[in-house]
């Protein structure tokens, strides 16, 4: 019995670890981290009772096909079968793109750390194997599982979705099944670790796509600026004037202007208002050509956002630079639906999505 007690506590501590760490990157409107842990230990024993009754019937063995078509199959089921059971539980939370990730990613945390215990408990040494489990089996089922999140999330929340969940479930399947395959025979070992790479990548990729499509960003307006420091002895790149107030948007530093009231942000801090507004940008890119001109240069049509090369400073109206970013964001949205990798997540409802 404190085997199993002191087995079970260190599951859940470090399944509640991850699960910190798969909330962090809910950057709009973070869901509430006890319910979360409740439903990750609901959905955990609800999706293993449903793999166990169907594994009364399905008997895989240790092949790849078997762990393709049988274990990935009865496993990711579990999952999605489990979000639909449990989803009258979260439906007035369930509002924001990135919480089908947030918690179909629960349910797989709770359903591995169950499953890790099961495996601990007939190991010669089960500590070892709990570790090397959470850094990858743990990992792995967010990572094979998030597809059906994204298609769970817009089939309740945007529209009816059966092409999205069934290709969802055949991705999350076949991830879960190569990852499996590659154990059970020796001959595939070496494509372990760059498939399992491969599939964090993509459950990444996904994420940054999730957070484009999100209707939750806060708009930078004055009225979202929280005032820090005053008086600033900057000089305006508009108006050439000294002094400027310092606030603060979501811990982001910029500046306005007390004369023009431009607003004014270090490069620095500009990168990461673009992470905020435009997850799919490749911002090292971006600035590897707005600074090849080495010369202060407009970034938009209307010329009202001045980028001065000197002084490494982004300048402009407030109201427009917001007006901006959403825009670009969408237009970032439209090239990305035109790349391959686009058009295979657009299959998962992100088409359906207007933006």
């Amino acid at each position: 019995m404190p085997k199993i007690l002191i087995l079970t506590i260190v599951s859940y501590i470090v399944g509640f670890v991850f699960l910190l760490i798969i909330r962090s990157y809910d950057k709009y409107d973070k869901e509430p981290l006890g319910r979360l842990v409740i439903f990750s230990f609901l959905g955990g024993l609800v999706s293993i009772g449903v793999a166990s009754f169907i594994y009364l019937f399905v008997h895989p063995k240790f092949t790849l096909t078997d762990a393709i078509f049988k274990v990935g199959a009865v496993e990711e089921f579990a999952k999605l079968a489990t979000l639909f059971i449990l989803y009258k539980m979260i439906r007035k939370q369930f509002d924001e793109i990135v919480d089908g990730i947030i918690y179909v990613a629960a349910i797989a945390l709770g359903f591995s750390v169950i499953e890790n215990i099961f495996y601990a408990l007939e190991a010669a040494a089960p500590f070892s194997l709990l570790a090397k489990r959470f850094l990858f089996a743990t990992i792995g089922h967010i990572s094979f599982s998030v597809y059906m999140g994204i298609a769970f999330y817009i089939h309740k929340n945007v529209h009816k979705n059966y092409m999205g969940l069934t290709l969802a479930y055949a991705i999350s399947v076949l991830a879960h099944g190569l990852y499996d395959g590659f154990v059970f025979e020796k001959q595939y070992a070496i494509l372990f670790i760059p498939t399992y790479l491969f599939f964090i990548y993509l459950q990444f990729r996904l994420l940054k796509v999730a957070y484009a499509y999100s209707k939750f960003k806060r708009n930078i307006t004055p009225e979202n600026l929280v005032l820090s420091h005053q008086k600033n002895k900057l000089n305006c790149c508009n108006c050439h004037q000294q002094g400027s107030n310092i606030y603060l948007f979501n811990n982001i530093e910029v500046d306005i202007c007390l004369h023009c009231e431009h607003i004014i942000i270090d490069e620095s801090e500009f990168k990461k208002i673009l992470k905020y507004y435009r997850p799919k940008l490749d911002k090292k890119r971006y600035f590897q050509e707005i600074k090849s001109y080495n010369k202060d240069i407009f970034l938009d049509k209307e010329e009202q956002i001045m980028f001065s090369h000197k002084k490494e400073k982004i300048n402009a109206n407030v109201h427009h630079l917001n007006t901006w970013l959403q825009n670009e964001n969408k237009n970032d949205l439209s090239k990305y639906r035109k790349t391959f990798e686009g058009i295979i997540f657009n299959f998962l409802g992100f088409r359906l999505i207007k933006n």
